[in-house]
């Protein structure tokens, strides 16, 4: 399949506050919706840290919240590690912002798609880092679901 690199449209900020919603609550409703996990790469010292859902999505077990590049990579589909691995060159090159759907081996030991959404970030007296989110990709579905907000 070719690669295609689309211009990334940067969006208006959304205030959350606006309609009378906090940042906690944002990214706990999001997270209700699927596995939503954050992460960034330290361009300097190469290490990766990563909230427990990224470590769920990619079928690991959760650290500290470093991941081994290594083992982060041996989960993504052959197929598109090389698209990834140059999404990251280029942000950094270009201090831009990216977005991928791949194959990523989940807790099962199959293939699913999932979406990265990263970026360059600035840290004065380093290279940078890039930080991002990742969630599960799946097809839009009819589906009604309803939580009694009891936790697990």
């Amino acid at each position: 399949m070719p690669l295609r690199f689309d211009q990334f449209q940067q969006r208006e900020f959304q205030d959350c506050t606006s309609v009378g919603l906090d940042e906690h609550e944002v990214v706990d409703l999001m997270q209700e919706f699927h596995l939503f996990g954050f992460w960034r790469i330290d361009l300097d010292t190469g290490l990766f840290y990563a909230t427990p859902d990224v470590f769920r999505i990619f079928g690991l077990t959760a650290t500290d919240g470093k991941m081994s590049l290594v083992e982060f990579s041996s989960r993504i589909h052959p197929d598109d590690l090389p698209m990834l691995m140059e999404s990251f060159e280029r942000t950094c090159q270009l201090k831009q912002s990216y977005h991928n759907i791949y194959q990523a081996l989940g807790e099962d030991d199959h293939y699913k798609y999932v979406r990265t959404v990263g970026r360059f970030r600035e840290k004065p007296g380093t290279s940078g880092e890039i930080i991002g989110i990742t969630y599960e990709f799946f097809e839009r579905l009819r589906t009604v679901a309803f939580s009694d907000g009891l936790q697990d």
